[in-house]
């Protein structure tokens, strides 16, 4: 049973991985920024005010937590943290004249949330702050709405002054500016309207913006998508030739190859099957059309078919040299590379230099389900 009890608080511990480093940056930063605020909010008091009022309230320290360590949550951003204090003051101010406090003070934080989602500036320290405001005492009191801009909204206008210089200075964003999204129907296996819909069944308001989630779901796909690219072969995806050619055969015979199988061009072997080059339709193209010849090379044409030194009768007089290849044993990934440079097709070897199947991109995207294809887009 207590190993069970064990193994249930070990699964509520924050998901994500501890970085001791992070939070030291973050516990310096909240201190520095509290430090500040109390000496600049303590001048700005007064010595009569400071000794009556407090100079640093208690929600911002709660503050402090989602500046600096949690930077880049809606719930940490400058309008949420300025104006959920203040406004859930403000609240706390109203609720006050109800008198009793023991039904002031709950009214006033169930208010300062309603106040505060309504406005767009949920803060979870300024449900305290209201609180505060409550039970502060005759002196709270007496400052009324003053108490609510000063020490509260000077003291969060100036952690987050702090928060913006620190978090910067250390290599963290802030204000958290949203990133360019990058549309999921494009790049992941989901639309947009389909995490629309998982949000709303969800029930909850969770601290990631809608277009934060859906970068982050996106670039999972993708990095999901290059890891099972690197996992596997490109011999894996590779479909067989389905004809290859021979320098001496006759170019009617591979122009009836190219267009029965409906390819751009054809792999030219040797006798033991390892690559020389492609003829590619395209070669075809230019070297026939006699009657889109100028005069001058019709007329070399004529004289080459007189003498017997016709200049293209053979695969082998119009041979290209450009040949992608890549290793049956490469992972996946480098056929992607290729493809992006511009290739319409990817022929695979083996070893020992042979050709052993081509690849297109349809190979690819048949072989994974379309993944690795609209990561790479």
């Amino acid at each position: 049973m207590f190993s069970t009890l064990l193994e249930r608080l070990r699964r509520l511990r924050p998901a994500g991985p501890a970085s001791y480093a992070g939070h030291a940056r973050s516990a310096l930063g909240a201190l520095l920024a509290l430090l500040v605020t109390a000496l600049v909010t303590r001048a700005a008091l007064g010595a009569a005010h400071a000794a009556a009022l407090p100079y640093l309230v208690a929600p911002m320290a709660a503050s402090a937590v989602l500046l600096f360590c949690l930077p880049a949550a809606p719930l940490a951003q400058p309008w949420p943290v300025i104006g959920g204090n203040v406004v859930s003051a403000l609240v706390g101010v109203a609720c006050v004249h109800l008198g009793d406090p023991l039904i002031a003070a709950p009214l006033a934080g169930g208010l300062a949330i309603a106040a505060m989602a309504f406005l767009r500036c949920l803060h979870p320290p300024g449900g305290a702050a209201a609180v505060t405001v409550v039970l502060g005492g005759a002196a709270v009191h007496g400052a009324g709405v003053g108490f609510a801009l000063n020490p509260i909204g000077l003291n969060s206008v100036l952690m987050v002054l702090v928060a913006v210089a620190w978090n910067n200075l250390t290599g963290h964003r802030y204000p958290h500016v949203q990133p360019a999204v990058r549309a999921p129907d494009a790049r992941a296996g989901f639309a947009s309207e389909d995490l629309d819909a998982a949000l709303d069944s969800y029930g909850e308001t969770l601290d990631v913006s809608r277009d934060d989630l859906a970068s982050i779901l996106a670039d999972t796909e993708q990095r999901a998508a290059e890891r099972r690219a690197h996992q596997r072969s490109c011999a894996e995806v590779a479909r067989p030739l389905p004809a290859s050619l021979t320098p001496g055969m006759p170019l009617a015979t591979a122009r009836a190859l190219l267009l029965r199988h409906g390819l751009p061009s054809l792999p030219v072997l040797d006798s033991e099957g390892r690559p020389l080059g492609v003829l590619s339709m395209a070669a075809l193209v230019a070297a026939g059309g006699a009657a889109a010849r100028p005069l001058p090379a019709r007329a070399r044409r004529a004289t080459a078919l007189l003498f017997g030194r016709d200049a293209a009768r053979t695969v082998g007089d119009l041979i290209e040299m450009t040949f992608v290849a890549v290793r049956d044993v490469a992972p996946l990934a480098a056929l992607l590379a290729r493809f992006q440079d511009g290739a319409q097709q990817v022929y695979v070897m083996d070893r020992e230099g042979r050709l052993t199947g081509v690849v297109g991109p349809g190979d690819v995207l048949a072989g994974l389900g379309g993944e690795v294809l609209e990561a790479a887009a």
